[in-house]
């Protein structure tokens, strides 16, 4: 190998370490994490994060979306998040779940708004004072974590009777001004109502103070029983819920099922006048031309043709009166005819008159019709 290749050698390896050093030198390993929609039930249920965290503690918990006793037994110790809007319990699953309560259950609900607070739930519970209170935020603050990790509790506030603001175990707020969250005891069970369910739900648990919020919710029967999280409440059956809510739509969609048949099927009769008719029919038109030809030679034409019809017609018929004229003729037409030879001989006259032709004519017209 000459000395020229050995150099050309040298320089490529030494670039080839300086790219490798350099790599080496400026390459960091990091772990870098990319948020991505959620999806699934993370998607729909808004405390799936919490119930994570639930069954890491190993609690029993269940997401739900309906108050049916046959998925929700509702014994004594379990606890309730009703996280739907309470206006949409009847009056029979409020009557369960306040007996529920009494018999030694937890449930925690929100009133959303003043309106929603006249509601069979919240009727049967008999804990809200209907007067309107104004909107507020609170910042909660954890045992453990910094100021800098408090999360807020916002929502509109709420208003107690006063015999239940006597025996709150726990509230954020005040009677004069309304509560953010309060806590009483019902029978043997808990009440604990709350102005918003955010710092429970979705990405609001990242945060430690959050997590404790939580943990002081489900304080009173935590570890007795179930925890179940209705996160939100089917509607009524399909053909329940359009018999009681949808009837407008069902009778606007049979009077257009109406009118499509009535357009649709066979009609008794005429909608619309007939058309006019012609002005002439074939009649019109045939006596037109017999009065038209009886205008120019006072029918003389008619009757001539009249009579070759009756002639051309007797020919074929009877081949022998071929060679008959004049009263032989007529003798053998009133023979066949059962006619007088005298009346069939002034038919083939020319007529003098009106009068004439029409006799003519109508001789003429009964000698055509005989066999």
């Amino acid at each position: 190998m000459n000395r020229k290749s050995v150099l050309i050698a040298t320089l490529v390896a030494a670039v080839l370490a300086l790219l490798v050093a350099g790599f080496f030198a400026t390459f960091e390993r990091r772990d870098v994490t990319e948020a991505t929609p959620a999806h699934g039930a993370a998607r729909s249920n808004r405390f799936f994060a919490l119930e994570l965290i639930l069954r890491r503690l190993q609690l029993p918990v269940r997401s739900l979306t309906t108050l049916d006793s046959a998925q929700l037994p509702l014994r004594p110790g379990d606890t309730v998040l009703l996280g739907d809007n309470a206006s949409r319990v009847d009056a029979a699953d409020a009557a369960r779940l306040v007996a529920w309560v009494r018999s030694g259950g937890h449930l925690l609900l929100s009133p959303g708004s003043v309106s929603v607070a006249r509601t069979p739930l919240f009727d049967a519970l008999g804990l809200l004072d209907p007067r309107s209170a104004a909107h507020q935020c609170v910042a909660v603050h954890g045992e453990v974590a910094s100021r800098d990790d408090d999360a807020a509790l916002c929502g509109p506030r709420f208003r107690l009777r006063s015999a239940v603001v006597a025996h709150l175990d726990a509230a954020i707020g005040e009677p004069d001004g309304g509560y953010l969250y309060a806590r009483t005891a019902l029978g043997q069970g808990t009440v604990s109502v709350l102005a918003s369910f955010a710092p429970l739900a979705r990405n609001a648990l990242k945060q430690t103070v959050a997590q404790e919020f939580a943990a002081q919710l489900l304080a009173p029967n935590r570890g007795k029983g179930t925890i179940y999280l209705v996160y939100a409440l089917d509607g009524p059956p399909f053909l329940k819920f359009v018999a009681i809510k949808g009837w407008p739509a069902l009778l606007a969609l049979a009077l257009l099922l109406a009118a499509w048949m009535a357009m649709r099927s066979a009609r008794l009769g005429p909608l619309r006048p007939a058309p006019a008719a012609h002005r002439r029919a074939l009649l019109e038109h045939v006596q037109a031309t017999g009065e038209f030809l009886y205008r120019r030679d006072g029918g003389r034409s008619l009757h001539r043709l009249a009579c070759d019809a009756v002639l051309a017609r007797l020919r074929r018929r009877d081949p022998a009166c071929a060679m008959l004229n004049g009263d032989a003729l007529y003798a053998r037409l009133a023979e066949r005819g059962a006619l007088d030879a005298a009346q069939i001989a002034q038919a083939f006259q020319s007529p003098a008159n009106a009068h004439a032709f029409r006799a003519s004519i109508l001789a003429l017209a009964r000698l055509r019709s005989r066999p």
